[in-house]
């Protein structure tokens, strides 16, 4: 969804296959995920977009600008404990 954030007219599944360095057949399956989600719309092979895709980029954008400065008071150990449950949450909500 990033990638797409410079892009007001999308960009096709082959493009983003090469930029995201992954196969057509996986940026598919994530575009389907995402319009499920109303995150991007597919038009005929053309990825875009939403404005809720948009707000959501907008808070990622936010958020990664300040965790780096939340992590530093982290040690090693506690900064592995962190990123352990939180793989573990995104497993479950897949699941």
């Amino acid at each position: 969804m990033i990638e797409l954030e410079h892009h007001k007219h999308g960009k096709t599944y082959e493009k983003l296959a090469r930029e995201l360095h992954v196969t057509k057949d996986k940026v598919e399956e994530l575009v389907k995920n995402l319009v499920a989600k109303d995150l991007v719309t597919d038009d005929n092979g053309t990825v875009i977009s939403t404005e809720s895709g948009k707000e959501l980029c907008k808070k990622v954008e936010k958020h990664r600008v300040e965790t780096p400065i939340k992590l530093q008071m982290l040690s090693n150990d506690e900064t592995m404990g962190l990123v352990n449950v939180l793989k573990k949450m995104l497993e479950k909500e897949e699941n």
